[in-house]
């Protein structure tokens, strides 16, 4: 569980140590010292006494000078968090939002600008975070907390007025506590609620959509047919968009959805376009990829001086190859042959550039076209290999044509080469 030391955490911690007598329950806390403030460290020391006090053992984490205001100090929160669980094997993570927090993110992303999910406020689960206390005010927490004599730390940062939940938490809804009859924290709290359920029957609607497009994860993201997905309208295609997106982690902005929206229209294949940091959406075909963007290591092509037999690894495109020439095992994925009278020596295997040319029994064609007519999907074009001579010319593409060629003898020596992906 999450600990700071504060009421919530605090009345978590004294509850959930309350059940380990009847439940199965091994139970780490862990603290993280955000370093605001001076006495910061202080707190920490104190949080993790309590902690020792209850027989729970306490993980501590720490961080100083960190960029990135409130977003930074809670991704690397829950980075923290995360590597405790991790390390620990646990199931779960609790923390300690309650009602009062689950309300003053309702009216914070209402501020911003959201739509259902944002005004459905903290969901009680999201993957192995759990909020057990959703169900109870802050004040019904400390009530509690000062009859069983539990004494709670004070964090001067949450009063800090810099910060737009604190000017949320005591300045807007004390200012706001007399409007309606029901007050403002049960209208937030209805006006959640009702979020929810329109979210979840809008994210059912999207799951159908997407299964009806021959949805399909891949190892880089996801794909999915784009013939049915030109007949949803705008918002359907919206929807579904920020789902796969969110599925796979990140958060797509309005700007980002209306780009992706926009190129599924008339995006051209082999095309794409970014619609967050990270994760774009391509076409290739029929179909459409919503892919994370990786930093890819760089090409090592394999250079051969001479006839005599070898094996060497390349790397192209991102995959990873194994070449043999000269003397092939029989074993090899791709392999050909090619009279050696023609080949002007060194050979370069490596990846398509721009202006490769072949020359097949139809006339000379542009590798690029050859593989479009092959239907090779755009983004593994860079990763087919292709076998050049010292003066550039294509021999060979891995996979989909060789140099159309008579040997001038037909008794003379033949060059064996041959890939196998590893």
């Amino acid at each position: 569980m999450a600990f700071s030391g504060g009421s919530d955490s605090l009345a978590l911690l004294h509850l959930l140590c309350g059940i380990r007598q009847s439940w199965p329950l091994e139970l780490t806390a862990a603290h993280f010292d955000h370093g605001l403030g001076a006495g910061s460290a202080d707190r920490a020391a104190c949080a993790a006494e309590v902690c020792r006090s209850a027989g729970v053992p306490c993980e501590m984490g720490a961080t100083r000078g960190l960029a990135g205001g409130q977003a930074g100090y809670r991704t690397a929160r829950y980075t923290f968090l995360t590597a405790v669980r991790c390390r620990f094997g646990a199931d779960r993570i609790a923390l300690a939002h309650q009602r009062d927090d689950h309300i003053e993110t309702v009216l914070l992303n209402l501020l911003r600008g959201t739509g259902f999910r944002g005004l459905a406020g903290i969901p009680a689960r999201r993957g192995a975070f759990v909020r057990p206390l959703l169900g109870f005010g802050r004040e019904e927490l400390r009530g509690y907390l000062r009859e069983a004599g539990q004494e709670w730390l004070d964090d001067p940062s949450n009063r800090d007025f810099r910060y737009r939940r604190s000017r949320v938490r005591y300045g807007l809804i004390p200012a706001l506590s007399g409007c309606g009859d029901e007050g403002l924290p049960s209208l937030a709290a209805d006006l959640a609620r009702h979020a929810l359920e329109a979210e979840g029957g809008l994210d059912l609607r999207a799951r159908r959509l997407l299964s009806a497009a021959d949805f399909r994860e891949t190892a880089d993201g996801a794909q999915i047919a784009r013939p049915p997905v030109l007949k949803y309208d705008r918002a359907a295609r919206a929807r579904l968009l920020r789902k796969v997106a969110r599925d796979m982690g990140f958060r797509v902005t309005r700007r980002g959805t209306a780009a992706g929206v926009t190129f599924m229209d008339s995006g051209a294949s082999g095309h794409g376009v970014d619609i967050a940091a990270g994760l774009r959406i391509e076409r290739e075909f029929d179909r459409l990829h919503v892919r994370r963007r990786r930093n890819r290591d760089p090409d090592t092509e394999v250079e051969i001086e001479e006839t005599e037999p070898g094996r060497e690894p390349a790397r192209i495109g991102g995959k990873q190859y194994e070449v043999r020439w000269g003397a092939l095992e029989g074993t090899e994925r791709w392999a050909t042959a090619l009279p050696a009278a023609t080949i002007r020596f060194p050979l370069r295997v490596r990846g398509p550039r721009p202006g490769d040319r072949i020359r097949t029994r139809a006339g000379s064609r542009k590798v690029a076209k050859l593989l479009n007519e092959r239907r090779v999907p755009a983004s593994d074009r860079s990763s087919v290999p292709i076998v050049v001579t010292a003066d550039r010319r294509v021999l060979w593409v891995v996979g989909h044509s060789a140099l159309a060629v008579e040997p001038p003898d037909p008794e003379g020596a033949w060059f064996a080469i041959g890939l196998t992906e590893r």
